[in-house]
């Protein structure tokens, strides 16, 4: 198996780990009070969009000869960066 090859399982692995723990926070924000689910509803649409575009761009990446490769996996790092800074920020009190 080639670098880029684990590099993509490693980057789906993750993506695949973020849709979970969404779905998790999801689950608890459906049994908050009426308000605090308007903001968590709100995080969470934040995170699908943003998780969205993770996907668009790991896909890109996948299909990208090696020379455009290297550009491509930049702005998926990019866009992981943000995503786990969402997903880092999703707690129930």
């Amino acid at each position: 198996m080639s670098i880029r090859d684990r590099y993509e399982e490693k980057m789906q692995s993750r993506l695949d780990e973020w849709k979970a723990r969404l779905e998790e926070f999801k689950h608890k924000a459906d049994q908050e009070e009426t308000n605090l689910q308007l903001e968590y509803y709100t995080l969470i649409d934040e995170i699908k969009l943003e998780m969205e575009t993770a996907h668009q761009k790991l896909e890109k990446l996948k299909q990208s000869g090696d020379d455009a490769w290297e550009e491509f996996k930049t702005e998926v790092e990019a866009t992981w960066d943000t995503l786990d800074e969402l997903i880092r920020s999703i707690s129930l009190p």
